[in-house]
Formats: C-alpha cells, sequence, structure tokens
C-alpha cells in the first residue's frame, strides 16, 4: 500500500500595507509635500533681528498682521483638499484649482512680509540695530512656489473634465467645508491651551503656542474634513 506524504499548503506571504492613494500617485504627493514644507516653514522665525538695548530676537510669521499664520492655513487647506478623494477627483473647478490658488495667494502674502520687514530693517538701521530674514522664511517661500507650480499642473492636466456645476462633488465640498472649519477650531484650541499649559510669559506668538496651534489646525482640518465628507456619503446612501 503506497503511502503518500502529507503535503501542508506554503503559508501565504504576509501582505505588505499599501501606501494612502494620496502618495502613490506622483503628482499627488507632489502638491502634498509642497503643502507640507510651507507649513513647516510658516511655523519657523522669518527674521532675526538685533535692537540696542533688546539684543537679538526672533520674529515669527505669526506677529502684527499674522502673515505666517494666514499661510499655514492656506497649505492646510490645500493639503486637505488633495488628501481627500472626491476633492481631488471632483469635475469642479474651484476645488481642482483650488491647491494652486491657494499657493498663489501664500506667494502673495509673504510678499507684502517681506516688503515689511525690508521697512523693519531700515528702520533698525537707523537706530544702529540690524538683522535680517531667517531660512524659515525662504523655505516658506520656496514650499508655496511648488504649491501653486504643482496645483496649476494639475488643473491643467484634468482640464478637460473640468465643470462649474456645483452638484459635480458635493463630498468634496463638504470636506473642504469641514477641513475650513476644523482648521479654525484646531488653531483657536492651541491658542487658547498652549499658555495655560505651559504658562508662558511671552505673550500669544510664543514658539511653543506656533507649534502647538499649528499642529492642532492641521489635525482639525483632516478630522473636520473626514467627518464632513462621511456625513454627506451616508445621507447620500439609499
Amino acid at each position: 500500500m503506497a503511502h503518500e506524504r502529507l503535503r501542508f499548503p506554503e503559508p501565504a506571504p504576509p501582505q505588505r500595507r499599501a501606501l494612502p492613494a494620496a502618495l502613490r500617485e506622483p503628482l499627488r504627493a507632489a502638491i502634498l509635500i509642497s503643502a507640507l514644507v510651507t507649513i513647516l516653514g510658516s511655523i519657523q522665525p522669518f527674521m532675526h533681528i538685533w535692537r540696542p538695548g533688546t539684543g537679538w530676537v526672533d520674529v515669527t510669521g505669526f506677529e502684527q498682521s499674522g502673515d505666517g499664520g494666514y499661510v499655514l492655513e492656506l497649505a492646510a487647506l490645500a493639503a486637505v483638499l488633495v488628501w481627500i478623494e472626491g476633492a481631488w477627483n471632483s469635475r469642479i473647478v474651484v476645488l481642482v484649482a483650488g491647491p494652486a490658488v491657494l499657493g498663489a495667494s501664500s506667494l502673495v502674502i509673504l510678499r507684502d512680509f517681506y516688503q515689511t520687514g525690508l521697512g523693519v530693517l531700515d528702520g533698525l538701521a537707523s537706530g544702529g540695530g540690524y538683522g535680517g530674514f531667517e531660512p524659515g522664511f525662504w523655505v516658506t517661500v520656496v514650499g508655496a512656489a511648488a504649491l501653486a507650480a504643482t496645483g496649476a499642473l494639475r488643473a491643467w492636466q484634468v482640464r478637460d473634465r473640468l465643470s462649474l456645476r456645483p452638484g459635480a462633488a458635493l463630498s468634496g465640498v463638504a470636506g473642504m467645508a469641514g477641513g475650513i472649519g476644523g482648521a479654525v477650531v484646531g488653531f483657536v484650541a492651541g491658542a487658547t491651551i498652549t499658555p495655560m499649559l505651559f504658562h508662558l510669559n511671552t505673550g500669544p506668538t510664543s514658539f511653543v503656542l506656533v507649534i502647538v496651534g499649528s499642529g492642532l489646525a492641521v489635525l482639525g482640518a483632516w478630522i473636520g474634513a473626514m467627518i464632513a465628507t462621511g456625513a454627506v456619503r451616508s445621507i447620500r446612501r439609499p
């Protein structure tokens, strides 16, 4: 009587976790990286100046008119528009061209800061002070320029299927609205709780506040966009 060897099935190789869809498309990932570079640059000091009697002082983009804060919010919103499937694959011109417009708007804001900064440096020079722009400012400029360029390339790439009809991608519109609301709530929360937790004495422009507020703004934008998009999809199901 012949005996057959028992054969056990070969173990299946473990499945590799696939990257999120937003990171598998080169252009999409490039826009996200550009937005991230803009955000990281905006939370760094924009200028480093020396005043007689005061010494060296870091000037962040969140002081005075808060140009750095506006740029951060615009870059975070652009990242949300690119990350959400409904907005990325939308046919609505506003959503598809959003990253390019937001990047260009950031450049305009940064130009205004640059002109104001030149005026500050001239005023310092007349009083015996001096200073200059920090790498954080230039990193933000590069990120915003890349965001505008890659966003414009995406809009040009899909120009044939764009539409002005608002009903083309309701989930994308909801995601954008949720992202804006979440970013605002996150940043306000960071500006509120940071002085309470760290007992800061340097005012609302503290570097720690900038870090915490920016992180919560990005997190709030992502959560708000996900909640809004999920809510719209659940309502539209039969």
